[in-house]
């Protein structure tokens, strides 16, 4: 009778066992599809909000299946409205439009973790007293060390939920902070860009007025000469500027600057030989 008393009490304690675990996965599998969801609202071009868009789906599909194991209605609901609005981002042929399905994500995505944590925690407020007063022997030396590691079976759950919420938190923080990092460099970047932009325009202006000088010069000194035009190897396109920092375009039209002298310097000596 003490065996099968035992042996009732670990049947009872197993299913409970598995539906926290299922738990622990449902919540994993929402803190990545969060992250994920953040990632490509944080992104700055359609590619980039769709590839992450569709890793947030992979794990909201795990959300909803092991959401449903464990009973969790609402995050289950929540979870497949989700995937469905992250499917319609994936469907949309511009950056605005796929990042409108996106933000509605992101803005539930921390809900779904919440209803998760409550539906676990309501899962494990029931009494094993209850389940132990039920047995025949309740003075058992068998059944009370059953009751004792089930007791810390569910102090160690507990221990790991909270592991998750604090490493959720941490998630949180570096998703953040990479936000902002990149909030600064495209900034500076933006700003750089302008600069190189200014130093452009004046640089060429400048080549042109000393190349045309050039020419004059060519002409006083040898009627009959022709100055060599560089024009093509220092006018170019603003979309240059933006495989190249600051220093490099500066040093472009330095060497243009440099290559413009050296051609006239050639000329004018052949000028003076003739």
């Amino acid at each position: 009778m003490k065996k099968i008393a035992l042996t009732l009490f670990l049947l009872c304690f197993i299913p409970k066992a598995n539906a926290q675990n299922n738990y622990d996965d449902a919540l994993t599998a929402a803190s990545y599809a969060y992250s994920h969801t953040k990632k490509a609202h944080g992104a700055n071009n359609v590619f980039h909000t769709q590839e992450y868009a569709d890793k947030a789906i992979e794990s909201y599909l795990k959300v909803e299946e092991l959401s449903e194991k464990c009973g969790c209605t609402e995050a289950n609901k929540m979870a497949y409205e989700a995937r469905v609005d992250l499917e319609s981002s994936l469907e949309q042929d511009t950056y605005e439009r796929s990042r409108f399905y996106v933000k509605r994500v992101k803005e539930q995505g921390s809900k779904i973790l919440e209803v998760l944590t409550n539906c676990q925690a309501n899962s494990g407020s029931y009494s094993d007293a209850d389940d132990v007063a039920s047995l025949d022997s309740p003075e058992d030396d068998s059944i009370a060390e059953a009751s004792m590691e089930v007791a810390r079976k569910q102090k160690e759950l507990e221990e790991k939920r909270r592991q998750l919420e604090i490493e959720q938190q941490k998630l949180q923080q570096q998703i953040a902070e990479q936000n902002k990092k990149k909030a600064e460099f495209e900034a500076k970047r933006l700003a750089e860009l302008k600069e190189q932009t200014i130093i452009k325009n004046k640089a060429e202006l400048a080549l042109q007025k000393l190349e045309n000088a050039l020419q004059e010069l060519s002409v006083v000194l040898n009627e009959n000469s022709t100055f060599e035009s560089n024009k093509g190897n220092y006018i170019r396109p603003e979309n240059a500027l933006k495989n190249e920092s600051l220093g490099d375009t500066k040093t472009f039209y330095i060497d243009r600057a440099k290559e413009l002298t050296k051609t006239a310097m050639q000329q004018f000596a052949s000028s003076v030989e003739n």
